[in-house]
């Protein structure tokens, strides 16, 4: 195993909280964990492609039939004259044009962000395993029970009421997460698996 010092690593903009980590290593990736996030691609592929492949339609119904797209969406009873539909006509190529680039600029922004940091991860199958010493939080009322985590994007996990009881206040905790896109892959304490949510 390989441990990485942290000053040396470079992290996506939500980055660990290096004050609450004991040390660092560096790991492959299981098969389970690749197909793992290959299905968070999936995923995200399959939520937002369709509003963008939409919008990018929409874009070419306007530029193709600019006229009738205005009736269709926003007048279904506009009577339009001559010179109307001819201004619609000059302005349906910017229109599009338009839609397409923010659809595009808005989508990439998301694919950036996103799916490009988990294609990373699926590429270098490398994930990072980091030792920390966790807060434990209660909430009995609720029946929940919460775990902090060094990530700046999250700072509490979910666990089970039996993993709670196991960890006490020195106990050190393993967080295998997915080095450029920081998914938490797993918890464990001393080799045992913690059950999370």
């Amino acid at each position: 195993m390989l441990v990485v010092d942290l000053n040396k690593i470079h992290l996506p903009k939500e980055k660990l909280l290096k004050e609450q980590i004991s040390y660092t290593e560096e790991q492959q990736l299981q098969p389970e964990e690749i197909q793992l996030l290959k299905d968070k691609v999936f995923r995200q592929i399959i939520i937002y492609l369709p509003g963008y492949l939409l919008l990018l339609g929409g874009a070419l119904i306007i530029y193709m039939n600019a006229p009738n797209s205005f009736k269709m969406v926003v007048d279904h009873n506009a009577n339009l004259d001559d010179e109307e539909t001819e201004r619609m006509w000059r302005l349906a190529p910017y229109v599009s044009l338009f839609v397409v680039l923010m659809s595009t600029i808005f989508f990439g922004k998301i694919f950036y962000q996103s799916i490009l940091p988990i294609i990373k991860d699926i590429k270098h199958k490398t994930k990072m395993l980091v030792f920390y010493k966790p807060e434990k939080n209660a909430m009995t009322v609720f029946n929940r029970y919460y775990l902090s985590i060094p990530l700046f994007s999250k700072r509490q996990i979910q666990i089970d009421d039996k993993d709670f009881n196991m960890i006490s206040d020195n106990d050190e905790i393993c967080m295998e997460i997915s080095k450029s896109s920081l998914i938490v892959l797993g918890l464990k304490k001393n080799d045992k698996k913690i059950n999370y949510y």
